[in-house]
């Protein structure tokens, strides 16, 4: 018995189990094309290169975009060049504006209430303004102008009212006088300043300013193609002077562009 060796049981492998290392079995009457096409080798990868590319389809937007982007630039360009060749042939000038002349017909005063310090002022004058046209293939169309006269300077300036004068057509260097009759009637002033005012108006120190708001008009033969309007201001100038020579005007345009005439 002692030398008899204890024998270990066996165990039962479980059902479907199987070795690590061992091959696969293949079923009985198994093909040999069968068992090839369970070994196949790996497909190679093909580069992206290879593959077509998908073509991108611009959206609706974009094109319209694009579209009007290259419509406002050909109107641009467009216009660049009918501007340039305007200028190249008909070489367009301002219109010079001078104020010639003024004449002073009755300049009195009257007393107002007693102790009021004020006086009443009656004057009748007469502006000139030389209008002259320096193109020689342009017109220019005035329409009605609104004309207002002041005399004195800084804090003694003096309304003498405001006037219309109908509209006028100039032609290719042609010269207009336009003639302003001002008059103002029992218009109250303060002492101090009638004091100045005559004073100034007895040694022609007197400053006038006249300022005309109106609409002119380039023309090309008897078309007008373009009417902006313009404000000149004139004067600023003593009545000795103006017996001398002519006062330069400036004509202001678009509320912020001044141009000398």
């Amino acid at each position: 018995m002692a030398g008899e060796t204890l024998l270990k049981p066996v165990l039962q492998k479980p059902p479907g189990y199987r070795e690590l290392h061992s091959q696969p079995q293949t079923p009985l009457g198994s093909s040999s094309s069968s068992s090839s096409m369970l070994r196949r080798p790996p497909k190679h990868a093909i580069p992206a290169a290879f593959y077509p590319t998908k073509k991108r389809r611009w959206s609706r937007c974009r094109v319209f975009c694009c579209c009007v982007c290259i419509t406002v630039a050909i109107v641009i360009l467009l216009l660049i060049l009918t501007v340039s060749v305007f200028f190249l042939y008909y070489s367009p000038r301002l219109p010079v504006v001078r104020l010639s002349s003024f004449r002073v017909s009755n300049f009195n005063f009257s007393g107002g209430k007693a102790g009021d310090g004020l006086s009443q002022l009656t004057a009748e004058a007469t502006a000139r303004l030389d209008f002259r046209n320096p193109n020689g293939k342009l017109r220019y169309y005035y329409g009605n102008v609104d004309v207002a006269v002041s005399v004195g300077e800084d804090d003694f300036e003096t309304s003498l009212g405001s006037t219309k004068v109908k509209g006028f057509v100039e032609k290719p260097g042609n010269r207009t006088v336009v003639i302003v009759p001002i008059k103002v009637k029992k218009q109250q002033v303060d002492d101090p300043t009638v004091k100045r005012l005559r004073a100034d108006m007895k040694s022609k120190k007197l400053v006038v300013k006249v300022m005309a708001k109106t609409k002119v008009g380039l023309g090309v033969g008897r078309r007008k193609i373009v009417t902006v309007g313009v404000t000149i201001s004139c004067g600023g100038v003593r009545l000795q002077t103006l017996d001398s020579k002519m006062s330069k005007c400036t004509i202001k345009m678009l509320k912020w562009i001044k141009l000398h005439s």
